[in-house]
């Protein structure tokens, strides 16, 4: 390795590696879904714990809408998926991998940790562990194939 790749930070390798224009601008497309998802997710989370009373249709609108948001999330990242190069393809598909086997043992390893005595783990907790392989598991293909 020459001087020059070992001196990139980890920002530039990760930008090396998000391919071709088309792939930025449908990447792109996919994170706009994904703080447009956030921003209703807490606002509903906001509107449901708050002092106002809403109907029971209401309440169950309300809780409704992000998931709405979070089906344009998967449409944009399945868009993005079909149409990256196969480069791409691979770093998405390894990081997959990696947070669904992350998340799968820390699952059902917790599980064990709570018959033990441990808190109950939340839905959303389990969600960034997810997420978090899922975004490691980029790094770690980035880092091989660039």
């Amino acid at each position: 390795m020459n001087d020059i790749q070992k001196r990139r930070s980890l920002w530039e390798t990760m930008k090396s590696c998000s391919g071709t224009k088309a792939d930025r601008r449908n990447q792109y497309w996919f994170v706009a879904w994904c703080f447009a998802w956030a921003v209703v997710f807490v606002a509903s989370s906001w509107a449901l714990k708050s002092d106002y009373e809403f109907a029971t249709p209401t309440n169950w609108i309300i809780a409704l809408i992000p998931n709405l948001f979070g089906i344009g999330v998967v449409l944009a990242y399945m868009n993005f998926l079909r149409r990256a190069d196969e480069l791409i393809q691979k770093i998405q598909m390894e990081g997959l991998a990696f947070g669904f086997g992350i998340g799968l043992f820390f699952g059902l390893g917790y599980q064990l940790l709570e018959k033990a005595g441990a808190p109950p783990l939340a839905v959303d907790d389990m969600g960034l562990v997810l997420i978090g392989g899922w975004v490691l598991g980029q790094i770690f293909a980035s880092g091989r194939y660039r």
